[in-house]
């Protein structure tokens, strides 16, 4: 073994000590890379077992970037959902100050469960706004 695989071992063996229920594969590289007078054969055997090791967190590494890029993706589509609401919703405000069947439909949409609670606090002010413009309408 050469000292880039030592290094590794010891790594490994100190990383997998710790762990409170270790694989059997695990605990093997332990028993083996902790001898102090290792044959040949195991030099085999712990040459294999890093390789695998290796692999397999190259294979963990892999995995997280498909679910980074996924949530990437993810994240991106909800940003555009978001855009698309707030467009829309900016244009049918605008249009509710100059058009009464524009702002009843607002007024429905208040009424009949679209805007929470929680959000009816935030836009108060712009319904009361709509309900004193549909009075004036009403009133002329």
């Amino acid at each position: 073994m050469n000292n880039k695989d030592v290094d590794y071992l010891n790594e490994l063996v100190i990383k997998y000590r710790e762990y409170k229920s270790p694989t059997d594969t695990q605990k093997l590289i332990v028993a083996l890379g902790s001898k102090s007078d290792k044959t040949d054969d195991d030099n085999k055997k712990l040459m294999i077992l890093m390789r695998a090791e290796k692999k397999a967190e190259e294979l963990h590494k892999a995995r997280q970037k498909t679910r980074d890029l996924l949530q990437s993706e993810k994240k991106a589509e909800r940003k555009i959902d978001a855009r698309k609401k707030i467009i829309w919703g900016s244009a049918l405000k605008t249009a509710s100050v100059n058009d009464a069947q524009i702002a009843q439909v607002m007024r429905r949409l208040w009424n009949e469960g679209f805007v929470s609670e929680a959000d009816k606090n935030v836009v108060r002010a712009d319904f009361d706004a709509l309900i004193t413009y549909q009075r004036d309408e009403y009133d002329r």
